[in-house]
């Protein structure tokens, strides 16, 4: 759990838009900032009950999901204590327990009733109040907190429901209008640099050129290759342009560089050098040094 008040974030005056779960439950949802580090997330401040009788008490939380509609982590107030069975304290173990699970949108949680995870054979007592409870099936023990099931499973619910596809596709209709291509291109979430090369507009491609050029190094196995696709032959046709990044061929990922010999056409007498100290480093493959015969040869690939 991050120790993240409300009142500490940058609040977009208006809310995008208000949710209902289950026809009951309705919240606004906006657009937030930590000045921290200035990551922007969509977030609630929410007040809910989690079960049906007093045994639990309402919970208020902070939920925050990712800009493509991830859950991404709940804080709360300094004055506040999420409570279990018989209005007992989480610890920190608890909250991060809770953390894991509701960031695991697979959890068996998503295709149960809340009914269908506690033990018929046996009951608690309470000793707060007049009633009595069941406790949680052993068989479910390592997807919810002990004693504070109703809790996980409503807000599990909650973060991994329905919102998740309604906060995607708010990105999707309005990702242009917020310019978040930057955003998204110096984040060092691999999926917002898929993102963003993929909804790149022809402008967007030449204004964020350094950018995409950066990409080629990102640290994700995939990204890179998107990045390829977008610079095509435009790029690698000109020496200008690619020689920027051969002097930085040993820091590329073996087979995006690969690829990217491929696609290289046109050198020039420092492509040419570029390329033949490459080729005779110690980082150079096989397959690698054929291409780079091939270009300096200017043999078709």
């Amino acid at each position: 759990m991050q120790a993240q008040s409300w009142h500490d974030l940058q609040v977009q005056p208006e809310p995008l838009f208000n949710f209902t779960v289950n026809d009951t439950l309705e919240f606004a949802v906006s657009l937030v900032e930590n000045p921290l580090d200035s990551n922007l997330y969509y977030a609630t401040k929410l007040e809910t009950n989690v079960c049906h009788d007093d045994i639990c008490l309402p919970i208020q939380v902070n939920l925050f999901w990712d800009l493509l509609g991830n859950f991404h982590h709940f804080s709360k107030e300094k004055n506040i204590q999420f409570t279990k069975f018989d209005h007992q304290y989480f610890d920190q173990n608890d909250y991060k327990r809770l953390q894991t699970i509701l960031t695991d949108s697979l959890s068996p949680l998503r295709d149960y009733q809340v009914e269908d995870l506690l033990d018929k054979q046996a009951n608690k007592f309470s000793l707060e109040i007049d009633a009595v409870t069941r406790p949680t099936s052993p068989v479910f023990s390592n997807v919810t907190v002990p004693g504070a099931l109703y809790t996980v499973y409503t807000l599990w619910h909650i973060v991994n429901g329905p919102i998740k596809q309604q906060l995607n596709a708010y990105l999707n209709a309005h990702y242009q209008q917020h310019s978040w291509a930057p955003y998204f291109a110096g984040s060092r979430n691999a999926a917002y640099q898929e993102y963003f090369l993929k909804h790149l507009t022809p402008q967007e491609s030449s204004t964020n050129m350094e950018q995409i050029v950066a990409l080629l190094f990102a640290s994700d196995e995939y990204v890179p290759h998107y990045a390829l696709e977008v610079l095509q032959q435009d790029f690698f046709g000109s020496p200008d342009k690619y020689n920027q990044v051969l002097q930085q061929a040993d820091k590329l990922k073996p087979h995006v560089l690969t690829e990217m010999l491929s696609l290289i056409s046109a050198p020039n007498t420092q492509s040419e050098k570029l390329l033949r100290d490459f080729s005779d480093g110690k980082k150079v493959s096989a397959e690698q040094k054929e291409l780079i015969n091939k270009i300096l040869n200017d043999e078709k690939q």
